[in-house]
């Protein structure tokens, strides 16, 4: 019997590392296309201003003391985040898991899948019944074993969101433009401290 116990743990295929999801996500603007099956005008105009939020997000603070657990932790994890690149929450909060992964002097490895790809995984992790992305699921990288998840917004933004999608007079550019400007005031430390908290 072959000795697998030294073999990392599979990723699920397709997957992309962050310069690549960023790659695609120009790439698709550039086309006027997004990703997944719904190609609706919407969806491909937010994909191309998705692509600021990218950079900005990407620039954001670390926390000193988060980056310090991460390099600190007992095993290397995997991280997989679902999300697309229509999604604003995605664009927002992608950037700075792969900056903590850069940064984690190789204990993370992250893997950004598409929701529209991985179907199965999506249903194994939802949220409140929804398939709401982004949504980072931590696994141990030797053994394969699910670590706990995080997403789709820091408790903040989820609570705001909430509010903006229960007032049915709002136009839902309204509701995007309340979202960004959360995120924007944030400034990516809300999702940091609920990590730190995470792994404890």
């Amino acid at each position: 019997m072959t000795n697998t116990s030294h073999l990392p743990a599979v990723v699920p295929s397709p997957a992309y590392t962050y310069a690549e999801f960023r790659a695609l996500v120009g790439t698709l603007a550039a086309e006027h296309r997004t990703s997944g099956p719904d190609q609706s005008p919407g969806l491909i105009r937010y994909t191309d201003q998705n692509q600021a939020h990218l950079d900005r997000s990407y620039a954001v603070p670390l926390l000193p003391e988060l980056v310090d657990k991460i390099r600190q932790l007992p095993q290397p994890e995997q991280w997989l985040v679902l999300g697309e690149a229509w999604c604003g929450d995605t664009a927002h909060l992608l950037p700075t898991l792969a900056r903590l992964a850069e940064e984690s002097a190789g204990k993370i490895q992250l893997h950004l899948l598409l929701r529209s790809d991985h179907p199965d995984l999506m249903a194994a992790h939802q949220t409140n019944g929804g398939n709401s992305i982004p949504k980072l699921i931590r696994r141990d990288a030797a053994s394969g074993a699910d670590l706990g998840d995080w997403g789709p917004r820091p408790a903040a933004a989820q609570q705001l969101a909430k509010e903006l999608h229960a007032d049915k007079d709002l136009h839902v550019n309204a509701i995007i433009k309340a979202m960004n400007a959360w995120y924007e005031a944030d400034n990516g430390q809300a999702m940091q401290q609920e990590l730190l908290a995470q792994l404890g």
